[in-house]
């Protein structure tokens, strides 16, 4: 039984379904665009956090978007707009980011007096200009969403349908244990509902909204600029 249009994802731009190129390594066979995809994210993820050219956003932008569609567009040779790069269907998008971005700013405002979330989010300001801030997480969240809910969950979705929602949320809850234990936590049905936000709106852009919102606004809260 077929799944409604609403909860596939978009048809392969080149090629047609159910003819993956198989690699075969010691004799065991692999889905080649699952290997290549899943061993890509690690490394990504790993040299991002690690290696960081001059201001971290910048470098997380040249891991996480520019290292993806790079092989999006030379190596499996498909449009970015397969992997979210597009508004997609914005009757549904643009009302949740909307609703989305009235919730958080109230829940934001609480959480960022919390002296865990005071002393973690304070130190990564910078000192800089408000502005600055503000572009600079826009920057980040827009490699960040299109990383995870554009790249990794519609790569993952043409070989496991809608549970690539729930695999692509395991490393984005992981990369966050560093932070505020309530925020760790969120990032279990954070992770969920944005990627299902993603699939059903066929785009990352309605999430990076909202995303880039939460990460700004509460930078700002607790950088005390506002």
């Amino acid at each position: 039984m077929s799944l409604p249009s609403a909860l596939t994802p978009p048809a392969p731009d080149s090629r047609p379904e159910g003819t993956a190129k198989i690699l075969r390594i010691w004799g065991l066979d692999f889905d080649a665009r699952i290997a290549l995809t899943v061993a890509v994210c690690v490394f990504i993820l790993l040299g991002a956090y690690q290696n960081n050219f001059g201001q971290p956003e910048y470098g997380h932008f040249f891991y996480e978007a520019l290292i993806p569609l790079a092989i999006v567009v030379l190596v499996w040779r498909e449009s970015p707009r397969r992997y979210g790069l597009v508004l997609g269907d914005w009757r549904i998008g643009l009302p949740v980011a909307v609703a989305g971005i009235a919730v958080m700013a109230v829940v934001i405002w609480f959480l960022a007096q919390l002296p865990d979330f005071r002393a973690y989010y304070s130190l990564l300001t910078g000192q800089r200009p408000a502005w600055r801030i503000v572009v600079d997480a826009g920057v980040d969240l827009f490699a960040w969403e299109f990383f995870f809910r554009g790249w990794l969950m519609f790569a993952l979705g043409r070989k496991y349908g809608t549970d690539a929602i729930w695999l692509q949320m395991v490393p984005f809850a992981l990369m966050h244990i560093w932070k505020p234990e309530i925020e760790v936590l969120s990032t279990i049905a954070g992770g969920v509902f944005f990627g299902m936000l993603a699939w059903r709106t066929r785009s990352f852009i309605w999430g990076w909204l909202l995303h880039w919102f939460m990460i700004s606004w509460i930078l700002l809260i607790a950088g005390g600029y506002i």
